[in-house]
């Protein structure tokens, strides 16, 4: 076969070009010590670095969760101590209060008990930057607001039952597992749904410390009015119940400044039972089988939905007795939902600090295996690169000598 100048020159050429390529190739690797820049440079190395980078973007993600959660529950554990430690003075407080001490006194209870009350409020409308603790997934609104209903004192809660979840892993969010924080039903519940239009959602807790403290600072048998522009009332009759009773009566409508018809309420406003008026001015308004009766005077400043609040036995002191049965046993129950619901938190902040340390050690075997992967032997590649310049210069020299000449090299 005859060997041409042309054969000759294309030959020299491609093989000049490909050492060309390799030197460019493994000086684009030393470059960032990476040896994939393309799928093509290794189609199967390449798969392997996308899955690993997926991995590693999730496993970040989930570390970042974990993160936020953490920080979220150990704000809310704080805002629980402080509660529990409320919820312990109110004991002591209840405790306090017997039968050795002055009316006074009580009164100051009552006050001091108000104030543990309006700490407890703050501390539930606590908030981690812009997000209230304790409302759900309602956490733009202020949870907590203390408000007069129908006569009767509560503590409404405007936030909702729902959890907030930060996953750990891919999948579905489940909130009995995942969820990161406490609404205010969990933490001062549980709730008491008054029938109001639309309902009004109050919680027990902070209704039975308003009970008591409405009980120690006790200064008069007479009815609360709502109205305090309207008629005076009275109450009359004998209760025909035994222990202690809160009443709270409503006149629905007036008629030429008398009661014209009425319902009364024996649990708080929860519900309502119709009470019977009876004729003349003012009517006696009768309040079921309890025994009591209660009369509202003319006035042409009565106003339909007036409430009257009182309590029976009637008396002008406080009921040390109740305070010591009924008042202490709520008031245990309250402290011990509180430290359920710290309780629960604790757990949870456990499971997510075992969870942080399984996704950083998840975090590291990823980035091995990624470093494996796409990381350049750099030992090796300065070895592959010196014998690829070698082989260049090998081959611009040898192409001086037998690359053809050229008519500019006779013209010399």
């Amino acid at each position: 076969m005859r060997i041409t100048n042309n054969m000759i020159s294309n030959n020299y050429l491609s093989s000049f070009n490909k050492a060309q390529e390799r030197m460019a190739k493994l000086q684009e690797q030393l470059t960032d010590g990476k040896l994939i820049h393309r799928p093509s440079d290794d189609p199967v190395r390449a798969v392997h670095s996308l899955s690993y980078n997926t991995n590693l973007a999730a496993n970040e993600q989930f570390t970042q969760n974990v993160k936020d959660a953490t920080s979220w529950m150990d704000t809310t554990d704080s805002a629980m101590s402080e509660i529990s430690s409320i919820m312990t003075r109110a004991k002591e407080l209840v405790i306090s209060a017997d039968g050795t001490k002055p009316v006074e006194s009580l009164q100051a209870i009552g006050k001091e008990i108000d104030g543990l009350i309006n700490s407890a409020i703050a501390v539930g409308n606590s908030q981690l930057g812009e997000r209230y603790l304790f409302a759900g997934q309602n956490d733009k609104t202020l949870p907590l607001e203390r408000q007069t209903i129908n006569g009767v004192e509560v503590v409404v809660y405007h936030g909702d039952e729902n959890k907030i979840s930060m996953p750990l892993k891919t999948g579905v969010a489940t909130p009995s597992q995942d969820s990161v924080n406490l609404t205010g039903i969990d933490a001062f519940g549980p709730a008491v749904t008054l029938a109001t239009t639309p309902p009004t959602t109050t919680l027990k807790t902070f209704n039975d410390l308003l009970r008591i403290k409405n009980e120690l600072m006790k200064t008069s048998a007479q009815p609360t009015q709502s109205n305090s522009a309207g008629g005076a009332a009275t109450v009359g009759g004998t209760f025909s119940g035994s222990g202690y009773q809160d009443f709270v009566v409503k006149i629905d409508t007036f008629a030429a400044g008398d009661a014209a018809t009425a319902t009364y309420s024996l649990d708080g406003g929860v519900s309502w039972l119709a009470a019977g008026v009876g004729a003349g001015s003012p009517p006696t308004i009768t309040l079921g089988a309890t025994g009591m009766t209660m009369q509202v005077a003319t006035s042409a400043s009565n106003v339909n939905n007036d409430t009257y609040s009182f309590s029976v036995p009637l008396k002008s002191t406080p009921d040390v007795n109740w305070l010591s049965s009924v008042g202490m046993v709520n008031v245990k129950a309250g402290h011990d939902y509180v430290l359920q619901a710290q309780t629960e938190v604790g757990v949870r902040s456990s499971t997510y600090a075992m969870m942080e340390n399984m996704l950083n050690n998840d975090n590291t075997t990823i980035t091995e295996a990624l470093s494996k992967n796409e990381d350049l032997d750099i030992a090796k590649a300065i070895v592959d690169f010196k014998s690829s310049e070698n082989v260049y210069n090998a081959a611009l020299s040898m192409g001086s000598k037998i690359m053809p000449q050229s008519l500019v090299d006779f013209l010399k």
